[in-house]
């Protein structure tokens, strides 16, 4: 007698739990057992088994039995185990019902075949019982008349939109009024500042002060050293004497500027020095003295000053 107890115990849970064979469990549970006309309830389909095995999910029709209908899915979850070896299939279906009375979901079947066995399996969860119950309504007080609508408060979501829309209205409508009055009297419509060009020898003399301050000679690149104060010298020349020195070479700058008015014999031989010196420095690698470094960029300033207009 004890023995037969324990069978029907056993037959019990399993058809509680619609555990199948090949370690295969499946569920379909709803979020409640009661609910109003026109409420929702969840019911939460799953599976767990072996990982790889091959499940064909239920398809719940729209209307399940009577007058329950599905009015939403979920998508269908996966999980496994830290391990790898067990996967679950879970999915959420929303469910609604306008009609009061006593529903009973029938088992909810999990066809699924477990590789490498090609048999094919079914699991079936538990029958389900809903209860849906009208609301209750108080005969003895008068009927009201229908109330109307509630007017909600604007939240700033939905007032921003129009926020930005008015802004931009009257930015174009300032905008619009601001061109008419240049158009009528004739003005330009953009003003631009004038950019303010400097004599040749104060912009020389600023970017060989730039250059001073960089220490690049004394940081060990003498070749960048010359090269930028030769550039800037031969800019200088190019706008205070007409002459292309940034095309010529040493010996062609010397030789336009040879009897030119405002240069002196001296000035050249200090000119002709110090680009002499980087273009030793530029192709021939010679590493110069320090004080050979500073005298090139005194040399620079000084062709400057004594060469300059004004």
């Amino acid at each position: 007698m004890s023995a037969l107890k324990t069978n029907i115990v056993w037959l019990f849970l399993l058809l509680a739990t619609g555990v199948s064979g090949q370690q295969v469990g499946v569920s379909a549970s709803l979020d409640t057992t009661a609910m109003l006309i026109g409420d929702h309830v969840g019911l939460t389909l799953k599976f767990t088994g072996p990982a790889g095995t091959q499940v064909a999910w239920p398809q719940i029709p729209d209307t399940i039995i009577g007058s329950i209908t599905v009015i939403g899915r979920g998508r269908l979850d996966t999980t496994f185990t830290p391990d790898k070896k067990t996967v679950t299939y879970r999915q959420q279906i929303n469910l609604t019902c306008y009609d009061s009375g006593f529903y009973t979901i029938p088992p909810i079947s999990f066809p699924h075949r477990v590789p490498p066995d090609t048999t094919r399996l079914v699991a079936s969860s538990a029958m389900m019982m809903l209860a849906v119950h009208t609301v209750r309504v108080d005969t003895t007080q008068a009927i009201k008349p229908i109330a109307g609508p509630l007017r909600i408060p604007l939240s700033f979501r939905e007032i921003l939109p129009w926020l930005l829309a008015g802004i931009t209205a009257a930015a174009l409508i300032a905008g619009g009024i601001w061109y008419w009055r240049r158009r009528r009297k004739h003005e330009p419509i953009l003003v631009l500042k004038p950019k303010v060009v400097l004599p040749p020898h104060v912009a020389a003399l600023q970017d060989l002060e730039k250059l001073r301050v960089k220490k690049l000679w004394q940081a060990g690149r003498i070749k960048e050293y010359h090269t930028e104060l030769t550039e800037i010298l031969r800019l200088y020349i190019e706008d205070r004497f007409d002459v292309p020195a940034l095309e010529q070479t040493t010996f062609e700058i010397k030789d336009s500027l040879r009897n030119r008015e405002g240069c002196a014999v001296t000035s050249l031989e200090k000119l002709g020095s110090l680009l002499t010196l980087a273009d030793m420095v530029k192709f021939a690698k010679v590493q110069p003295l320090a004080m050979e470094n500073e005298q090139s960029l005194q040399d620079g300033i000084d062709f400057i000053h004594e060469t300059k207009q004004g």
